[in-house]
């Protein structure tokens, strides 16, 4: 059984499918950096999205810099279980498709999958350079229907 924990943050694409436990199974839209450090946006979980937890938040003796620690990427990630890509009958049964930006600095190419282009900022998972340029529809990758 391979895990989230067993593969590196750069080995990581967009459209891979892990099993969890608690969060069931969950799709990677979108790999990135945030404030809180590395991110990964699944399409039905907000576990390891970057996202600061409401301040002032004490949950069971719980401080809010555990709740970061406990929510930031690679926290858990050896409870995640890879399955598999997604297939293209997936991605068009929710109305997904593949997007892609580059970054101007490095011209790392940053795949997306969402309903339609996302806009706004996003700071490169290569280089750390925060920059805002419009996604284009690209091609599936050839290996996304396993």
């Amino acid at each position: 059984m391979t895990t989230l924990g067993d593969m590196s943050f750069d080995g990581l694409e967009t459209g891979m499918k892990f099993r969890h436990e608690e969060h069931g199974e969950q799709i990677i839209l979108d790999l990135g950096r945030g404030q809180l450090g590395l991110t990964i946006r699944f399409h039905n979980c907000s576990m390891y999205n970057g996202e600061m937890p409401q301040l002032g938040v004490e949950e069971g003796g719980v401080s809010v810099f555990q709740l970061i620690a406990e929510s930031t990427y690679p926290h858990g990630a050896d409870k995640w279980e890879y399955v598999g890509r997604v297939g293209d009958d997936d991605i068009a049964a929710c109305g997904w498709q593949w997007f892609e930006v580059h970054c101007p600095h490095c011209g790392f190419a940053h795949r997306v999958l969402a309903p339609e282009a996302p806009v706004g900022a996003r700071q490169c998972r290569e280089c750390g350079m925060a920059f805002n340029r419009p996604a284009e529809r690209v091609d599936p990758p050839a290996s996304s229907s396993e």
